[in-house]
């Protein structure tokens, strides 16, 4: 039996080696419009671009928000053994530095690149995407809470809200233990909304996972050791009802499964990966770019690798259209790492104070 400290920092780098593959993930899931496409039985190249795409961006890509809302649920409550205000207050000042600062800072970001190309396709007489006129008919507490103007930091955005009732979460947990986490469970699976920005069932769930084995300090990768044959052989198979029913009203059910038995599965397969030594070094030195990737992918990178393969697919067709599917996320990456190379030799401090001073939220 491995002591219980060299277990600890086990998990904690398979947890940092997770957060590329997990972040990619979101990359890929950014490569669809959120709508689903319907699957045809029809035996055709276009039928099997449809799937594939569907199955990783729409599918197999709804592993990686829970997973990262269960490290951050685990982390925030692993140290606390009591609650008090004295806990809370610390936790908000150490939060708000490497949560809500990064999340502030780059959904301005985003908000200056819209207003810089439009103006600059404005004066070169390309002309604007709109983008301006929607940020000027929108609220300052609709760009920057409602629908964040930079997407993906929804993530961040519900993090805060779990953080700000982390006290709730702390007391809801230790005295209901399974039967509160049970509860949430239910939530998320019958897919109980509450329909205020921050409030997710998928953020209840899988950070209220988290919090309760941070609360009870049981570790993650030893229980997932435990069940990750079973969990991933039912992972597996919700995938594939989930991808059967394909744009259609009970794949969400299925789709949910699917996440809840993939997560627990996650650190098993991490585990594996850490026995590689060069694959676990190649991975845990990837780990301090991925928030850098997560804030900045979408903030026209992404969007114009796309726009560029929707203009070439009136011109190519077959495999090579296939191939750019899975290309661009990769050039996309590339795109960012070499962007946070430039960025930490010439604006240290600043690239810093935006990620929260840490390499990851």
């Amino acid at each position: 039996m491995m002591d219980s400290t060299l277990l600890n920092a086990r998990q904690s780098e398979v947890i940092d080696m997770l957060r590329f593959p997990l972040t990619l993930l979101v990359v890929f899931i950014h490569m669809l419009p959120f709508q689903q496409q319907e699957l045809t039985s029809t035996l055709s190249f276009d039928n099997l671009y449809v799937f594939t795409t569907e199955l990783v961006s729409h599918h197999i890509g709804r592993v990686a928000v829970p997973s990262f809302f269960l490290f951050s649920g685990y982390f925030l409550f692993i140290q606390i053994k009591s609650w008090s205000l004295k806990v809370y207050s610390s936790l908000l000042k150490k939060r708000a530095r490497t949560i809500l600062v990064p999340y502030l800072m780059w959904n301005l970001v985003a908000i200056l690149a819209i207003v810089f190309k439009n103006l600059t396709f404005e004066y070169i007489n390309l002309g604007s995407d709109g983008g301006i006129e929607g940020l000027k008919k929108a609220s300052l507490f609709d760009i920057f809470w409602i629908t964040p103007v930079n997407f993906p930091l929804w993530y961040l955005r519900d993090l805060i809200v779990m953080i700000l009732l982390s006290p709730v979460i702390f007391y809801f947990l230790k005295y209901l233990g399974k039967i509160g986490l049970a509860a949430l469970f239910f939530i998320y699976i019958t897919r109980i909304e509450s329909d205020i920005p921050g409030i997710s069932s998928t953020a209840l769930f899988f950070f209220g996972l988290g919090s309760y084995f941070g609360i009870y300090k049981i570790n993650m990768l030893n229980w997932s050791i435990n069940i990750g044959k079973w969990a991933l052989s039912f992972a597996f198979i919700f995938l594939l009802i989930a991808t059967y029913y394909t744009a259609q009203d009970q794949n969400e059910f299925w789709i949910r499964l699917y996440a809840v038995f993939a997560t627990a599965g996650l650190l098993y397969l991490g585990n594996k990966i850490y026995d590689k030594p060069h694959l676990r070094t190649r991975l845990l030195q990837l780990a301090e770019v991925c928030l850098f990737i997560y804030v900045t992918h979408l903030i026209y990178i992404l969007n114009w690798l796309k726009g560029g393969l929707e203009k070439l697919s009136s011109v190519i067709t077959g495999p090579i259209l296939l191939i750019a599917y899975f290309a661009i996320p990769f050039i996309c990456v590339l795109i960012i790492i070499a962007l946070y190379k430039m960025a930490k030799q010439y604006i240290p401090k600043a690239l810093g104070i935006s990620l929260g001073n840490r390499n990851y939220a």
